[in-house]
């Protein structure tokens, strides 16, 4: 027979880590005493042996492990916190000590911060946003990240540096004593270069010598255009009369008569006499390069993997667009077959009223170049623009609505002269006024079935000539010029600051309004294309440059036909389907509908 239950021989039986327990039956094993007396010695001796966290801190600063690393959930009321040590003596049945005795926290505020839920949730783990990427650019720019040494030296006026870019003259050079084929190259590395241009286009280039000098014909024109030149410089018509003289050459060749190094050559010289904008010379080329394509059977044979036929035919598109004529069959049908393409909301394209494949302009709301404003005005008049080219018979004389988003463009849009009054103008605001003054243009030749030309004439009497020359004095005097290119020095050229000095009061109501776009446009930071707005930007050179065409400025006509050059070719080797497609559209619209009379024979001459 056991004995009775013995307190001390419990006791005893604890501080050498054992716990014995007696009684007179198996009853007395499952009584309430002694289950809790073997639940005391178990919590006792895992608080002695895993010595949690919070005992640690304990001891280290007499923190317990509340002010640590609390468990308890956020926002708790609990006041009194009950340390290890004591959670020990009570399992050992000495009961609670007094609280000037205790390790626990004292109740005074004096002493004990009690935790707020602001204090305990900035504990928790915080989300960042840096895990949402940005968008992708949309032309990757040639040697990205690589320091070039002409572009870290700036050489003092009247220095000579030698020639940076080909010391040894190994690339074909002009006879012509005056045509510098390193600054050509310079300029049209930094106007036109892109790593998709250098991975497609380059290669073939330098295989030949006059492909590789008409490339610079076009960086030539270029430039003479953004120095706003009345007339082509001698290193201009010295370098065309060069590859031209080439071009012959090659032409006496039975074997590279329709080669694709003379088909090259003879397309960029061509786009070369788009900025200059003579028809005579552009009428001449593109006759010779259809016979070209003729003879090689057809836009499809051409080679460099087909970018050639690709470049060719937004080339001539282009060309009929800034002329207002109707583009050539065989380059509507090819752009026709090549501007379908499907991407992802996540993609980052040249989007415009003239090229929208997703259902919104997912790039442009996006961009932090674009204002809410213009945004609005771009969804409206890209409305317009389908509602224009969808219309039938039956619904063109109930063209309601038509009416609508033209009265909405050009009444409920402020011009920037208002902005002005507000606050001090950006380049987004700029940029949202040369897309006001493109919208009010399209919208009102759309509205009067009109050419661009004769839309520019209405719209410049509305936009009041007198205010635009004043509003262009103050902004012109007060803001320096930004060339087309804010790009790394050009070691050639003499540094120079040059300012746009205000045009004369009650000039030409056109000339009016395509100084002031053209200043808007200047002012809208033209370094890198608009970036992700780069689409947008090429329907505002397009719609300027046609609109243009019988201006008497050749300065003004010229820098806009050379922004759409550039602005092309930067885009064409990235997203040839977008340009396509946006050649297309806008050439598809004006061909469509022009006077038939204004336009002669099969090449689409204009007046």
């Amino acid at each position: 027979m056991t004995s009775p239950p013995n307190e001390r021989n419990e006791r005893n039986g604890a501080s050498d880590g054992l716990l014995f327990i007696t009684g007179t039956s198996l009853e007395d094993f499952k009584s309430t005493k002694n289950m809790t007396t073997v639940r005391r010695k178990a919590m006792g001796s895992y608080l002695k042996e895993k010595k949690p966290r919070g005992a640690q801190k304990e001891q280290q600063g007499g923190l317990g492990e509340d002010s640590s690393g609390s468990r308890s959930s956020v926002g708790s009321d609990q006041q009194d916190i009950t340390s290890n040590s004591e959670a020990i003596r009570l399992m050992n049945g000495d009961g609670r000590t007094k609280s000037s005795q205790s390790t626990s926290f004292p109740r005074s505020p004096k002493t004990r911060t009690r935790k707020t839920p602001e204090s305990q949730v900035s504990r928790l783990p915080r989300i960042s946003m840096d895990f949402v990427l940005p968008s992708a650019p949309i032309v990757i720019p040639s040697r990205t990240g690589v320091r070039l040494p002409y572009d870290e030296t700036c050489p003092k006026p009247f220095q000579s540096i030698g020639k940076p870019l080909d010391p040894f003259r190994t690339m074909p050079q002009a006879s012509h004593p005056q045509v510098s084929v390193e600054e050509l190259k310079f300029h049209c590395s930094i106007s036109f270069g892109t790593k998709a241009m250098g991975m497609y286009w380059i290669p073939t280039l330098i295989k030949s010598p006059h492909a590789f000098l008409s490339t610079l014909c076009i960086a030539s024109a270029h430039y003479d255009a953004v120095n706003e030149r009345p007339s082509e410089s001698i290193q201009t018509l010295a370098l065309r009369q060069e590859v031209m003289h080439l071009i012959g050459q090659n032409m006496l060749n039975p074997e590279s008569r329709e080669d694709d190094y003379n088909v090259i050559a003879l397309t960029q010289l061509l786009t070369s006499e788009i900025i200059v904008g003579d028809n005579m010379p552009l009428d001449f080329h593109e006759n010779g390069i259809e016979r070209m394509v003729t003879q090689r059977g057809g836009l499809e044979q051409l080679g460099v993997s087909g970018r050639l036929a690709s470049t060719l035919s937004w080339v001539s598109l282009e060309c009929a667009i800034l002329r207002e004529a109707k583009p050539r069959s065989q380059y509507i049908d090819y752009a026709a077959a090549a501007s379908t393409r499907s991407y992802p909301n996540t993609a980052t394209i040249p989007e415009s009223p003239l090229y929208c494949p997703r259902s919104e302009f997912e790039t442009i709301k996006r961009s932090s170049r674009c204002s809410p404003q213009a945004l609005d005005m771009l969804k409206d008049i890209r409305m317009r623009m389908d509602l224009f080219l969808h219309e039938t018979k039956q619904s063109r004389h109930n063209s309601l609505s038509l009416k609508n988003i033209h009265k909405k463009i050009t009444t409920q849009y402020p011009p920037i002269s208002q902005l002005r009054k507000k606050s001090v103008l950006t380049a987004n605001d700029w940029r949202y006024e040369a897309i006001r003054i493109t919208a009010i243009l399209t919208a009102t030749a759309i509205a009067q079935r009109i050419p661009l030309s004769e839309a520019l004439k209405q719209v410049a009497e509305a936009e009041n000539p007198d205010a635009l020359d004043t509003f262009l004095s103050i902004a012109t005097t007060t803001t320096l010029r930004q060339d087309f290119t804010a790009q790394p020095t050009n070691p050639f050229a003499l540094p120079t600051t040059r300012l746009s000095f205000p045009s004369p009061q009650h000039s030409n109501p056109t000339t009016s309004l395509l100084k002031h776009l053209k200043t808007a446009l200047e002012h809208s930071n033209l370094s890198d294309c608009w970036a992700d707005m780069a689409g947008v930007l090429l329907w505002v050179a397009l719609t300027a440059g046609a609109a243009s065409r019988r201006n008497e400025s050749k300065v003004l006509k010229k820098w806009f036909r050379a922004l759409a050059v550039r602005v092309s070719i930067v885009l064409c080797f990235e997203h040839p389907e977008a340009m396509h497609a946006s050649m297309l559209r806008m050439g598809i619209w004006w061909g469509a509908w022009v006077g038939k009379g204004r336009r002669g024979g099969r090449g689409g001459r204009s007046e």
